[in-house]
């Protein structure tokens, strides 16, 4: 019945019809009726995954929230949630759609998705975070009224990373104005004022997009591996076997070659391969150990605090796979891509925080060395050894030299 009732279901997921969104929480509960263990729910997810034809999309993400569901379910004691999101010019896709065509109305609906999962749980309490990057649109006041007007105040609350530097907090402190800051900056200010504040139980600090490519529903699958076994970081992964993926537009071997060189730098990370995912967990006590004296506030923020992070202890990063659907329409980053500055702060990580080892040192010159033509020419010409194999090899394979690299970036 369960299995009908999911091949059923539309292939595709409309981010902005709040009737398709309504469904798949109805949905959720039909499933859950019937299957009610973890196990079954894996047994129809690997079934859907693998069979023929496109993905059922819509299924898949039904069978997340499911799982997440039943996470949270079998958590009895406090839990503190923490959610912080940045937002840089999301002055229309705050918005609800019948106000702008890009509106995704993704506060409002943060706030129903989280309470969708918590809500009637007295053990869980949580808050959303929302802080403004230095958005010269005003998102920040825009989101204050969304919170002021429909009485959302002791759900949310709106920062502003200004206010954080002009004040001095230990972790921006650095930062000069928001123009210091591409998105690192905020979530890495909203994340240290969270984590200062008393919490009941386990405090669970969570950093994720502004945009709906996440359902916050899925919050039980990231905090699961810290509150079952004992991580102290939980990260949503696009790269895995079971990760449910939209994607729009063409495959990107710029990636691939991002990951490659970083990988060579601080190979420390192991076979964590999306950094850039943002659906991340840390518990307070982790970000009380990472939060000092960072060297990035912009795209490559999330490296160095998986960096950081790794660097307490061997496992204390857990891969959590999820499903992700993009929302980029509107998206402040889509078209940004700066590959080559993050490569370089990925460099100065490896010197700040890892010993000296000759690869590295190779890898991590070439890149300090490289310019943007240069880049630009690499990227025109990237070996197949790179192109044809899979992210989650690179943790292992170094079959492409420096030398082979710097000739194709001349």
């Amino acid at each position: 019945m369960v299995e009908k009732m999911l091949r059923e279901l539309p292939p595709e997921v409309d981010l902005k019809d709040p009737e398709q969104l309504a469904w798949i929480d109805r949905t959720v509960d039909q499933v859950l009726s019937r299957c009610g263990s973890s196990e079954e729910l894996g047994a129809l997810e690997s079934g859907l995954l693998g069979q023929q034809g496109p993905m059922p999309v819509f299924a898949l993400l039904v069978l997340k929230l499911a799982k997440s569901r039943l996470a949270i379910r079998d958590i009895r004691d406090d839990v503190t949630l923490s959610v912080v999101l940045a937002m840089y010019k999301e002055h229309n896709r705050i918005r609800r759609n019948d106000e702008h065509p890009h509106g995704e109305d993704f506060l409002r609906r943060k706030v129903g998705q989280l309470e969708g999962l918590l809500g009637g749980r007295p053990n869980f309490h949580w808050r959303l975070i929302v802080v403004d990057d230095g958005c010269p649109e005003g998102s920040g006041r825009i989101a204050q009224e969304i919170v002021d007007g429909d009485g959302l105040g002791e759900r949310a609350e709106v920062c502003f990373l200004d206010e954080g530097i002009r004040k001095g907090t230990p972790p921006v402190r650095a930062l000069s104005s928001t123009d210091d800051s591409q998105k690192g900056g905020s979530i890495i200010y909203g994340m240290w004022e969270a984590a200062q504040r008393e919490a009941r139980g386990k405090h669970i600090v969570i950093y994720t997009d502004a945009d709906l490519s996440t359902h916050l529903g899925q919050v039980g699958l990231l905090i699961e591996p810290i509150l079952k076994e004992g991580r102290g970081v939980a990260i949503g992964s696009r790269r895995e076997p079971d990760s449910v993926v939209v994607k729009k537009g063409t495959r990107n071997d710029r990636g691939k070659l991002f990951i490659y060189l970083w990988k060579r730098m601080v190979p420390v990370l192991g076979d964590v391969i999306d950094t850039q995912c943002g659906f991340k967990a840390f518990t307070s006590d982790t970000l009380d150990q990472i939060l000092d004296d960072l060297l990035e506030y912009r795209f490559a923020f999330d490296i160095e605090l998986l960096l950081k992070s790794a660097l307490q202890g061997e496992g204390n990063i857990a891969k959590v796979p999820l499903a992700w659907i993009d929302s980029e329409e509107a998206s402040t980053t889509t078209d940004l891509q700066p590959y080559l500055p993050m490569l370089r702060s990925i460099a100065a990580m490896y010197r700040a925080y890892l010993p000296e080892d000759p690869t590295r040192e190779e890898f991590a010159s070439f890149i300090e060395e490289l310019d943007e033509s240069g880049f630009a020419r690499l990227v025109e010409n990237i070996p197949s050894e790179i192109v044809d194999r899979e992210p989650y090899e690179f943790a292992g394979f170094e079959g492409v030299s420096v030398d082979e690299l710097r000739r194709r970036a001349d």
